[in-house]
């Protein structure tokens, strides 16, 4: 099974029909896509028609909460999406989708951590997160998108104060399938206004998981032509 993130920015618009060449060329059995928004986001779908993708997750939008404009978190799949109980879910349920992949008997989480300078609440996003986490260490499960923290030595300059999330998330025994299948490698998926690279965009698995992880690894060519700010991440699993 492969699996694509990609962080597409402010919903893709224009760039839309780049997004989807780049999806339709990847050819990932799940598509997890962060700052998706729904107005656009039909262009988009219509435009992967090809990929054979009618089953979909998107994350909850609170009542009350103005949609338009809101970046959400979306997954696409050909396979069959089962929602599932998680312990805590974020105030900011938009960027969160929490599925399981009946074809993979796989659980996924996705999502998209909120920056710290943002209106949504970053620390208590990740503390449902780790909750997700603990819950599920023993199942075949995992943590996918843009999650906005990084480890010190993913940091180019400035490091992130919330890694100390990242490094509970490792304790609790999970693994970063990137670092894993590039143990010696540095490479960042977004970079700051001062040039600074950071790797925001990542994939956790639970320890039932991890030994599945065949390739893991980033196309920076999008972010470099500009198609978004955010590389694309794919993972492949026996």
């Amino acid at each position: 099974m492969k699996l694509a993130a990609w962080n597409i920015r402010a919903g893709g618009g224009r760039r839309s029909a780049e997004i989807a060449r780049v999806l339709i060329e990847e050819a990932p059995d799940v598509i997890v896509l962060t700052e998706y928004r729904a107005a656009p986001g039909r262009e988009l779908r219509t435009l992967l028609a090809p990929l054979g993708h009618h089953k979909d997750a998107c994350g909850a939008v609170a009542e009350g909460v103005r949609t338009t404009g809101l970046n959400c978190v979306c997954v696409l799949s050909a396979g069959e999406l089962r929602p599932v109980a998680v312990p805590a879910t974020p105030t900011s349920s938009h960027r969160w989708v929490a599925v399981e992949h009946c074809d993979a008997d796989m659980t996924l989480l996705a999502v998209h951590v909120p920056n710290q300078t943002e209106v949504w609440n970053k620390r208590e996003f990740w503390d449902c997160v780790l909750s997700f986490a603990e819950a599920r260490a023993d199942d075949r499960a995992l943590i996918v998108g843009d999650l906005n923290t990084a480890l010190d030595e993913d940091c180019q300059g400035d490091p992130i104060r919330e890694a100390v999330f990242l490094k509970h998330l490792i304790a609790t025994g999970w693994t970063d399938a990137w670092r894993a299948c590039n143990p010696e490698t540095s490479e960042y998926s977004w970079f700051s206004h001062r040039q600074n690279g950071f790797r925001l965009d990542h994939c956790y698995v639970s320890p039932a998981l991890a030994h599945d992880v065949t390739t893991c690894r980033f196309r920076h060519d999008v972010r470099t032509e500009r198609i978004s700010d955010h590389s694309l991440l794919t993972v492949e699993f026996r």
